[in-house]
């Protein structure tokens, strides 16, 4: 449709320069691609991705995974919870998400992360024992390194 020329007619025009203008803005691209359910890019715009893209007030909408994969390690020690705890409990993350903003910007973050992450249940998946045979409830370290690669 963006390749196309204009043709005179105002309602072709109108959706000739919108596909130019989705061309032109790469991350709203992937932001609206996205499966609402999964998460996963599925080469498709359909009214139901469109619509959850404008509901969300959420900033991390537009990152792709690998960028929310670095964001849980720059904040791994906030979401792993106590000092000797080695990994992230899905559970842990998902309750967070749950949770109202409260006004202060460095929990806000980590509840947005914790809600792009869980919304994104694909993504969810691959972080939640990546190494192993099964999934176990846990996310570490290592494995969200792997997800980098």
């Amino acid at each position: 449709m963006a390749n196309r020329p204009l043709t005179g007619h105002p309602s072709v025009d109108q959706n000739i320069r919108l596909a130019r203008e989705l061309l032109r803005r790469p991350d709203l691209m992937k932001a609206l691609d996205r499966d609402g359910s999964t998460g996963v890019l599925d080469g498709r715009l359909t009214r139901q991705d469109i619509n959850s893209v404008v509901r969300s007030d959420n900033p991390l909408k537009f990152q792709d995974d690998k960028q929310l994969v670095q964001q849980m390690l720059n904040n791994f020690n906030e979401l792993k919870g106590g000092f000797w705890s080695n990994s992230i409990k899905v559970s842990t993350l998902k309750h967070l998400s749950s949770r109202p903003l409260t006004g202060n910007p460095a929990t806000d973050s980590l509840i947005q992360l914790a809600r792009e992450v869980t919304t994104r249940s694909n993504l969810l998946g691959k972080m939640d024992n990546i190494v192993g045979w099964k999934q176990d409830g846990k996310i570490k370290w290592d494995e969200l390194l792997r997800l980098l690669r």
